[in-house]
């Protein structure tokens, strides 16, 4: 029994992948993630209780085949398994059909509650829900969940860190821009950029030696990540000569949604990315294709201006001889970043005493 009009009794042949005795797979026409498969019965019935027993049973067993044909094409971190039944319930096409939506690490900012989410605010039950009006009102003031909404506003509350944590997690390729970097910040992020490379991941990274503020020891470890992921590593260095430069812009390609870029005003220091009030706006290629790609073509414009110079050590060495003291400047002549007190030397143990 088919319907003419039911986009599932009659898909085109490259969306089908799988084909059982009473049930096929096909890919989603509008995937929530890459990989989104869907379940369907040959038969054109409106709901799973509709279904014969036989037919739940391999709807259930063809979970598995979807999962490892996914998996063939990508990588996913985990899945979410379900089926709407009924308008009430979110379907909207009249033919019973079993989602299964690869998920990844990174796409959202707090993926706790999983299919809970159908109901956005009741998502999270570790999280206090219990004062209703309190959830009216913030839903008011923020009109988008926290992993969608466009403005990461720092400080405390809407930190840019675990945002740039979880996309670098899933890239395949990162592009940082950022005036200033500082030991403080490569403490944050460093073994996200190391796991990035050990997963043949691609690092470009751009500085600038504006006013003498970034500092030449994170430089140094930023030519140890180098030194040990050669090619895949490309550091460069912006030369000022006095000019301002204050480019701030995290990009990630690869991950959930096709990537995701930051721009707006967090060097790359812990006080910018953990507790600062610092604003950036997240362009992410499936609402904003054209602004993505625009920040992409300006990092590499950027990138490859004539003004900027691979970093080596034998340009940190020049830099350290020339570089300026940044906490004499007047307090108005100062940039908004001063320099990091050194850590101090960790106590010795018995042994080495």
């Amino acid at each position: 029994q088919m319907n003419e009009g039911c986009p599932f009794c009659r898909p085109t042949a490259e969306r089908l992948f799988h084909l059982g005795q009473h049930v096929l797979a096909v890919w989603d026409s509008y995937p929530v993630s890459p990989g989104h498969a869907l379940l369907v019965p040959k038969r054109h019935i409106a709901s799973w209780f509709d279904a014969t027993a036989e037919e739940q049973r391999e709807l259930t067993d063809a979970i598995p085949i979807a999962r490892e044909t996914i998996e063939q094409a990508h990588q996913p971190d985990g899945f979410n398994v379900g089926v709407n039944i009924g308008s009430a319930a979110g379907q909207t096409v009249p033919h019973v059909h079993v989602h299964v939506i690869p998920r990844y690490s990174g796409d959202m900012a707090d993926p706790r509650g999983g299919v809970r989410g159908v109901i956005p605010r009741m998502q999270n039950y570790l999280s206090d829900t219990s004062d209703e009006s309190s959830w009216v009102r913030d839903r008011q003031e923020v009109s988008l969940s926290s992993d969608r909404r466009a403005l990461v506003r720092g400080g405390e509350d809407d930190p840019l860190l675990p945002h740039l944590k979880s996309h670098l997690d899933a890239a395949t390729r990162t592009r940082i821009a950022v005036a200033f970097v500082l030991p403080s910040g490569i403490d944050l992020l460093e073994e996200h950029l190391r796991d990035l490379c050990e997963r043949r991941g691609q690092l470009q990274f751009l500085t600038g030696d504006y006013q003498g503020v970034t500092d030449p020891d994170a430089l140094e470890r930023l030519l140890d990540i180098q030194e040990q992921y050669g090619g895949r590593v490309d550091l460069r260095i912006y030369s000022t000569a006095d000019r301002s430069f204050h480019p701030k812009t995290y990009v990630f390609e690869g991950a959930a949604e096709g990537g995701v870029a930051f721009v707006g005003s967090s060097n790359l220091t812990r006080t910018a990315l953990s507790q600062g009030i610092e604003w950036n706006y997240r362009v992410v290629p499936s609402r904003d294709a054209a602004g993505f790609a625009e920040v992409v073509s300006a990092f590499e414009a950027l990138f490859e201006s004539s003004a900027t110079a691979a970093l080596d050590q034998a340009w940190v060495d020049d830099y350290r001889r020339r570089r300026p003291d940044v906490t004499a400047a007047p307090k108005g002549e100062r940039v908004e970043v001063t320099a990091e007190s050194p850590e101090p030397p960790p106590e010795p143990h018995g042994v080495q005493q």
